[in-house]
């Protein structure tokens, strides 16, 4: 069996949970035989592969091209859909003249001139930006929904949007969940690194600073507390005035702290010595890095929308992102709240990137059973 996943030209450059989603599914896959190259090509020649699986329901204009280019050379589709809407976000979490403009256009307006944007600022210049300038970025959606063969949602709620929002139902899908390194877990819990110990008992945010990961509401919520807090993430290229202001604001503080990058092997020591960890995004499915701080010992805050309750369920404490009380309150109650290992037991059993290799290679195999392959 040989795989072609594909994904948005930014996948590396701009890295996130999906790029580690679908290198950690690639690796794992290869660990039981399968053979897995990845492009983030538009139009590649697909003949000496049997499936390609796409990543991506959320940002369009590259999986439409790229999954029209599969049909047309007749090969079976897979789609990881990596979605929840963003209407909510777009409305009332963007900032500035962006959220102004968002504020009165519809989703389909406001992806077309982010397209526009994108196209004449960020040099996209490609076939499927383009695309996206003129047509309907929810038409874009149902297509790419209809060309497709079956689904990996990381969470049964990802189809529940999709029908809700998109109008589309389907029993053709394997929920396959985003998942941690159980390895690197029980490696990084026997070792005693002294390196982080500044930061013992601290509240810890990890993510790139942007307006969808919400920092601003974060340190609002956080305003004459005396809570330390370590900042870690790269302003998002694209963020650059939302980020100054985060910078600045975490600068002033002296309980605050930033660090920009730091290697995903240290993250893990970082992890254990902090006492809780805080993602109030606008939306998360559900923030892999909520995962590993919470199978390192850390209590976690997460954000009530998007796919964190089929995940964490009651073991997390949930605020909204709009809401600044929310979010304090829920620092407060995780901060108080004596961590338990069955957590992170939970975790360790449900959510492995061995399982999510077993719940992908189910979906290829329904597919290819279908074309006989």
């Amino acid at each position: 069996m040989k795989i072609l996943m594909q994904s948005r030209i930014n996948l590396f450059t701009s890295s996130g949970g999906d790029t580690i989603q679908l290198l950690k599914t690639k690796e794992y896959l290869e660990k039981k035989g399968i053979s897995v190259d990845v492009s983030v090509e538009l139009e590649p020649d697909l003949t000496d592969y049997d499936l390609v699986h796409l990543f991506n329901l959320t940002r369009v204009q590259e999986t439409y091209i790229q999954i029209m280019n599969a049909k047309k050379q007749n090969k079976p589709i897979i789609l990881s859909t990596v979605y929840w809407p963003s209407h909510e976000f777009e409305k009332i979490g963007q900032t500035g003249i962006r959220g102004l403009i968002s504020s009165l256009l519809s989703v389909n307006q406001i992806e077309s001139l982010k397209a526009i944007y994108k196209y004449v600022f960020k040099n996209e210049r490609n076939k499927g930006t383009r695309y996206l300038m003129t047509h309907s970025f929810n038409a874009m959606q149902r297509e790419i929904l209809k060309a497709s063969d079956w689904f990996l949602p990381n969470s049964r709620l990802e189809m529940e949007q999709i029908e809700q929002v998109l109008n589309f139902k389907t029993e053709k899908y394997t929920v396959v969940p985003n998942a941690i390194d159980k390895e690197k877990v029980l490696s990084a819990l026997e070792e005693d690194v002294t390196e982080f110990d500044e930061f013992r008992d601290y509240i810890l945010c990890v993510g790139r600073i942007e307006t969808r990961k919400n920092q601003e509401n974060l340190i609002r919520a956080l305003e004459g507390t005396d809570y330390k807090v370590l900042f870690v993430g790269k302003v998002a290229p694209s963020h650059q005035g939302y980020g100054t202001n985060v910078m600045r604001k975490i600068e002033e503080n002296p309980n605050y702290k930033y660090i920009d990058s730091i290697s995903n092997d240290m993250l893990y020591q970082l992890y254990k010595k902090c006492k809780v960890h805080v993602l109030v995004s606008w939306f998360e499915t559900p923030g892999l890095v909520s995962l590993e701080a919470a199978s390192m010992g850390c209590n976690v805050v997460v954000s009530d929308r998007g796919t964190t309750k089929d995940y964490f369920k009651d073991y997390a404490f949930y605020c909204a992102p709009n809401d600044i009380e929310s979010i304090k309150e829920a620092i407060e109650k995780a901060y108080a709240y004596q961590y338990k290992t069955d957590f992170r037991e939970y975790i360790l059993e449900n959510y492995t990137w061995e399982k999510t290799a077993e719940k992908t290679l189910e979906g290829y195999q329904k597919v290819l059973e279908k074309y006989n392959i």
